[in-house]
């Protein structure tokens, strides 16, 4: 599921179009391949892509200026962790851009494996988020949007 705020149809609009789980082992260039099954040992990255539309949108992009703050979250399913993977805020709020995309960088030995009939179970949804912050008050104007998804599971290798 994908949200975004605000949602103003035929005026502003926004979406976060992509998030991709890349597993090292499946970089094969120039393709990225996506996976489900990672080993908890490898650094893995996630690829974020977002779009803001509409006519408006070059003018509260103007007002707003700054930088994008994207983060991604793992949620465990079943017992285990529940931690912020990545974080990013490099990516500039360009007024001519409609289409971003940042790749989260996720260090090794950040998700618990799972292991049968343990507390952990080693299976984690991920929930990205963008936002942009703004400094003009009431009624607030923030931009923010979140995807849902995919749902990965970690395992070691030994």
């Amino acid at each position: 599921m994908q949200q975004f705020d605000p949602n103003i149809p035929g005026l502003i609009q926004g979406e976060v179009t992509t998030v991709t789980i890349i597993d090292p082992a499946g970089e094969f260039p120039p393709f990225q391949v996506g996976n489900h099954v990672l080993d908890r040992t490898d650094a893995f990255k996630i690829s974020v892509k977002w779009e803001v539309t509409g006519p408006l949108r070059p003018l509260w992009l103007s007002a707003l200026g700054g930088k994008w703050n994207v983060q991604a979250f793992a949620e465990s399913l079943g017992g285990g962790p529940e931690i912020l993977l990545a974080a990013d805020n490099t990516v500039d709020a360009d007024p001519a851009v409609s289409n971003y995309a940042v790749e989260l960088n996720v260090a090794p030995n950040t998700l618990d494996e799972g292991n049968p009939g343990s507390q952990v179970s080693g299976i984690y949804k991920v929930v990205v988020s963008v936002f942009l912050d703004s400094n003009l008050g009431a009624p607030g104007f923030d931009m923010t949007g979140f995807n849902e998804g995919p749902i990965i599971q970690v395992e070691d290798p030994q």
